[in-house]
C-alpha cells in the first residue's frame, strides 16, 4: 500500500496530466471558436447555461456523497473503532 507521501506525488502528477489535458483542449476550443464564431448568426449563451447547470449538478451530487460517506463513517465507528484497538499494542497501564 502507498504511503502518504507517494499518494502525495502520486495525486500531484495526476492533477498535473490533468492541466495539461485540459489546456490543450482549452487551445483547442478557442481556435475553434475564433474560426467559427463569424459563421453563426447569432450568440448563443444557452452554451454557458448548460456548462454552469452540469457542474452545480456535479457540486450537489458530491457534497451528496460527501455527507453519505461522513454518515456511514459514523455508523461504522464501533465497527473501525475496535478494529484499530485490536490491530494496536495493548496500552501499559501506570502503576
Amino acid at each position: 500500500m502507498a504511503n502518504l507521501r507517494e499518494t502525495d506525488q502520486m495525486e500531484h502528477e495526476i492533477f498535473d496530466v490533468v492541466r495539461d489535458a485540459e489546456e490543450s483542449i482549452l487551445r483547442a476550443g478557442r481556435a475553434w471558436a475564433k474560426a467559427v464564431d463569424d459563421a453563426l448568426p447569432v450568440k448563443l449563451p444557452v452554451f454557458h447555461q448548460v456548462v454552469k447547470g452540469a457542474f452545480d449538478f456535479s457540486e450537489q451530487v458530491l457534497a451528496a456523497q460527501r455527507e453519505f460517506a461522513q454518515v456511514m463513517l459514523k455508523a461504522t465507528r464501533p465497527v473501525t473503532k475496535s478494529a484499530h484497538s485490536a490491530s494496536a499494542p495493548p496500552a501499559r497501564r501506570a502503576a
